[in-house]
């Protein structure tokens, strides 16, 4: 009997350092040889016995992973492909608006603004970063959902070859989940009831996990996003079994920098050797193989509200130029240092690919190790008791 091979809807193909196949839902990049990338270009639906062809094994995969589906009759589909050179662009932070409903004592951006980042722009950022082959695009702010046209800017998600992601703070979250067109919404959560009110407000912590709770019921992958302070330390126990509670696919545990509202807030601030450890709380999320020998971030970028674009969203007052030029053009002029050019040295550099680079700059330079990786990985220890308890030698 003839046989039409399609591809799922969910599928794209994606020519990175390497063809791959990126199942957007499950977030999981399958790695192509040339001759399973030039015969999946030719996967259209409408193309009688394509499955005589395909290496037997690999069309098993394609199958049983629900990559792919044999029909008794033509279906057309029309994966999304997207190319680019290496180091490939996989991951952009579009930063909608500097709006924000809360005003919470630690954001990294400081005091929350008015610029909305226009829609025609944004629109273009969607067409710009799946023409270069993106896998996520996490849709931030401020609160994304306050920018004026974010309903029209979600309904263009749709369709799309990347993975979207909202990153939230939750507490609009719950009367608009249901028409979401992402994939995942990822909510802070900074401890329990008291760390979090008392950091973003009072009824903030109860908002965020209605929330989280209303996208989860919509059918969309959640996730956490906790950030490692001195009112949530004692909280992490009880916080792991709430967030695992919640179904979360993914729990992202960082360790802030002094900046934005947290620059003076030492009061906040954990020191490295006493905030390393709570890391080993996050599961789930990790990134996608990265370039050998390539630091942190080298796979990222980020646009700001105002059109300025950046290596990431702590590098503001370091543009790369504005996105008029073309998101290609200023991913173009990305430093790319690689880890030989740091000052760590240790064995352990290409598993931690040197850290979070800003929180290096702010601790030891820009070619210094980041602290709290060093203290993560047992290269630095806590520092002499007397050190610690503020006693003389």
């Amino acid at each position: 009997m003839s046989a039409y091979l399609s591809l799922d809807d969910r599928v794209s193909l994606r020519r990175l350092e390497e063809p791959c196949l990126y199942d957007r839902v499950a977030d999981e990049l399958y790695e192509l040889d040339e001759g399973a990338w030039a015969f999946l270009l030719r996967v259209d639906g409408v193309t009688e016995g394509l499955d005589r062809e395909a290496d037997p094994d690999f069309l098993k995969v394609l199958l049983e992973e629900g990559l792919a589906r044999l029909t008794g009759g033509p279906i057309p589909c029309r994966p999304v492909v997207g190319s680019q050179s290496s180091p490939s662009l996989r991951y952009l932070e579009l930063y909608l608006t500097q709006r924000c409903n809360l005003r919470c004592g630690h954001c990294f951006l400081g005091r929350a603004g008015t610029t909305d980042l226009p829609e025609e722009i944004a629109l273009r950022m969607l067409d710009d970063f799946d023409a270069l082959g993106g896998l996520r695009l996490l849709l931030t702010g401020g609160e994304a959902l306050l920018h004026p046209a974010f309903r029209r800017i979600d309904s263009a998600l749709e369709g799309r070859g990347f993975r979207s992601v909202l990153l939230s703070n939750g507490t609009l979250l719950e009367d608009v989940a249901a028409g979401l067109h992402v994939q995942e919404v990822q909510v802070s959560l900074d401890g329990l009831r008291p760390a979090h009110d008392a950091l973003r407000g009072p009824g903030a912590f109860d908002r965020a996990l209605r929330g989280l709770r209303a996208a989860a019921v919509a059918g969309l992958d959640v996730s956490v996003a906790t950030t490692v302070n001195a009112l949530d330390r004692d909280d992490f126990p009880e916080l792991e079994q709430l967030v695992r509670g919640l179904g979360a696919r993914a729990w992202h545990v960082d360790v802030p920098s002094e900046c934005g509202s947290l620059a003076g807030r030492a009061d906040l601030l954990l020191p490295p050797w006493q905030a390393a450890g709570y890391l080993d709380y996050a599961f789930g999320g990790g990134t996608h193989d990265a370039v050998p020998g390539a630091v942190c971030g080298s796979h990222l970028m980020a646009v700001f509200a105002d059109g300025v674009g950046a290596k990431c969203g702590f590098y503001h007052d370091e543009p790369l130029g504005r996105v008029d030029e073309g998101l290609d053009v200023l991913w173009g002029r990305v430093p790319r240092p690689g880890v030989e050019s740091l000052a760590c040295g240790c064995e352990y550099v290409e598993e931690c690919h040197g850290g979070c680079r800003f929180r290096a700059l702010t601790y030891n330079g820009v070619a210094g190790p980041d602290p709290v990786q060093c203290c993560r990985y047992g290269v630095l220890g806590s520092p002499p008791m007397e050190e610690v308890s503020g006693e003389d030698p």
